[in-house]
C-alpha cells in the first residue's frame, strides 16, 4: 500500500509548509510516497501566486507533492478530501507546522501491518468520558490497544483508505457537517468511528516539535475551540453535541456506551 500524507494550511502558517514537507521527505526513515496539500481559494484567491516560493519550488521539482484546491474554506476538514481520490493507501494526517519523530511513519506502518484495518494514532489521546455533554480530557491508562469504542480518535492519525466511510464526504453529509461542526474534524469524524466500530491503536509519539513555537497549536484554533460558549460548554462540546443530535442512532449509541448526556 502507498504511504500518503494529507495536510492543510492557512495564510498564517503557510510559511511553515515547505519546511514540514522537506522534513517528511528527507528526515523520515520511511518517507511518504505522496504528499497532498489541501488549500482553499477563499484564503488564497491567487492560488499559487499567494504561496511561499519554497512550497512552489518543491511542488515543481517533485512529483510527490500535490497542491489541491477547493473553493470553500472548511478548515481541517479539507484534508479528508483525500479519501475521494486515493485507494489502497495508508493515509497520514500530518500538521503543517510540526517536525515529527523521524521513525514515526515507519513505526506506524509496522503497526498497521500488525493490526490491519485499524486507525493508528500517533498522539496519546483520551478515553470516551463525558460529564453531561462536556468532553473530559483524562490521561489514557488503558494502553495501546487496539481498542473499539474505548479511546477517542485524534486527528494526528493514519487511516487506511479502505476503512474510511466515504459516504460522509457526500454533499448531503457535508451540509450537516458545515452546520454542526464547521471547524473541528475530531468532533465530526469521531462519531462515525463509533458508529462503524473502527479499532484505534496508539503509538505514543506526542505532538511533535513546533516549527514556529509562536504559531503553535495552543495559539490557534485548538486553543480557541476550548473556549466557553454562552451555555457554559466549550465550543468542542457544542459541536460534538450538534453532530450527535443530527444522527439520532449515533447519539443513542453514545448514551448507551458512554453514558453521554447524563
Amino acid at each position: 500500500m502507498k504511504i500518503v500524507v494529507s495536510m492543510t494550511s492557512y495564510p498564517k502558517r503557510i510559511v511553515n509548509v515547505g519546511k514540514s514537507i522537506y522534513a517528511l521527505l528527507n528526515k523520515q526513515t520511511l518517507p511518504p510516497d505522496e504528499i497532498y496539500v489541501w488549500l482553499s481559494t477563499e484564503e488564497f484567491p491567487n492560488k499559487e501566486n499567494d504561496l511561499p516560493k519554497d512550497l512552489i519550488l518543491f511542488s515543481e521539482v517533485s512529483n510527490k507533492i500535490k497542491i489541491k484546491w477547493v473553493e470553500k474554506n472548511t478548515y481541517v476538514h479539507k484534508r479528508h478530501e483525500i479519501f475521494k481520490i486515493i485507494k489502497d493507501a495508508y493515509v497520514f494526517f500530518m500538521d503543517d507546522d510540526v517536525y515529527y519523530n523521524e521513525d514515526l511513519i515507519k513505526t506506524v506502518v509496522e503497526k498497521a501491518k500488525q493490526y490491519p484495518n485499524s486507525i493508528i494514532c500517533y498522539n496519546n489521546y483520551n478515553p470516551h468520558e463525558y460529564r453531561g455533554k462536556h468532553i473530559l480530557y483524562r490521561n489514557n491508562t488503558l494502553g495501546s490497544g487496539p481498542f473499539i469504542n474505548k479511546i477517542r480518535w485524534c486527528g494526528q492519525s493514519m487511516i487506511p483508505s479502505e476503512i474510511y466511510p466515504v459516504e460522509i464526504l457526500s454533499d448531503e453529509y457535508k451540509k450537516i457537517r458545515d452546520k454542526t461542526s464547521p471547524i473541528s474534524d475530531e468532533c465530526w469524524f469521531q462519531p462515525f468511528v463509533v458508529e462503524y466500530n473502527l479499532p484505534i491503536y496508539y503509538c505514543k509519539f506526542g505532538w511533535g516539535v513546533d516549527i514556529s513555537p509562536t504559531l503553535g497549536k495552543q495559539s490557534g484554533l485548538v486553543s480557541w475551540s476550548h473556549k466557553l460558549d454562552s451555555n457554559g460548554l466549550e465550543k468542542r462540546d457544542n459541536w460534538l453535541n450538534a453532530v450527535l443530535n443530527a444522527f439520532p442512532n449515533i447519539l443513542k449509541k453514545y448514551e448507551r456506551l458512554f453514558n453521554y448526556g447524563k
